[in-house]
Order: structure tokens, then C-alpha cells, then sequence
């Protein structure tokens, strides 16, 4: 019986492990750098927005004659945040 407990154990652990390392992947493979993650603006970049960076993708826009760099959210296309040059 604690084999099995410990089997069960050990493999849900294995499991977590390998979805944080695939969102690791997934969010490193993005190549946005560490400043372009601030996805709330808060003038940092936390944990959480590196994660997030695998569901977000980019696209240039143009907003009142300037180009632009629109990020989206892969789910449902809706923008995220808007960077323009000054």
C-alpha cells in the first residue's frame, strides 16, 4: 500500500513539474524580453507574467498614424496592451 501511495505521488509530482517546464518552454520561445512581459504595466515583470507569455502573441498595428505593437491574447484575439513609439 505505501508503494502505491508513493507511486502516485512521485508521478503527480512528475506531472506538475512538466507543465510548469512546457510553460517555461512555451514562454521562453516567445522571445519577448524581460521588459515586454510587463503585460499590466506596472513597470515590473513578475513570475506570472513569464508564464503568461505563452498565450500572448504580437502583432503591428497602426493607431493615429503610428506604427504600433499590438499584444493579444491567443484565446480570443483581444489585445492585451498597445506600445507606440513616442
Amino acid at each position: 500500500m505505501g508503494k502505491v501511495i508513493s507511486y502516485i505521488f512521485i508521478s503527480i509530482a512528475a506531472l506538475i513539474v512538466a507543465y510548469f517546464l512546457f510553460r517555461g518552454i512555451s514562454s521562453w520561445a516567445q522571445g519577448y524580453s524581460w521588459q515586454e512581459m510587463d503585460w499590466q504595466q506596472r513597470g515590473s515583470t513578475s513570475i506570472s507574467d513569464f508564464f503568461a507569455a505563452s498565450d500572448i502573441g504580437k502583432r503591428e498595428i497602426i493607431k493615429n498614424g503610428k506604427k504600433c505593437i499590438e499584444y493579444y491574447a491567443y484565446k480570443d484575439g483581444l489585445p492585451i496592451k498597445i506600445v507606440c513609439p513616442p
